[in-house]
């Protein structure tokens, strides 16, 4: 490949995590995160889903190529709400209280 040409490759990868991207902001537009530290968080999970997400799922539906757009914006919608959760489920956990029941000695 000569210098300065795009690699169809890569252009492709950069519509899905486009197509995550808008996804996961449509997502967000219906119901917003409490700052924009957890936008930032939850909009990097969903581009990250809808990234690695979609080829195995063109490949496992047997979808043509045309159709990576869509599935990575669902993905990113999708994934989204399960970055969510777990961000939700990070803030409830209590990792001092967790980590000294673990390092306590039985029978200390």
């Amino acid at each position: 490949m000569e210098p300065g040409a795009f690699d169809p490759a890569m252009v492709a990868q950069a519509r899905i995590a486009l197509a995550a991207l808008c996804g996961g902001i449509t997502r967000l537009l219906f119901r917003p995160a409490e700052s924009l530290r957890k936008s930032a968080w939850l909009l990097f999970g969903c581009v990250t889903c809808g990234f690695y997400g979609t080829p195995p799922l063109l490949a496992w539906w047997a979808l043509p190529q045309d159709s990576a757009g869509a599935i990575g914006a669902l993905l990113g919608f999708v994934g989204l709400s399960f970055a969510e959760g777990l961000l939700r489920a990070a803030d409830k956990m209590d990792l001092t209280a967790w980590l000294t029941s673990w390092l306590r000695k039985p029978g200390a």
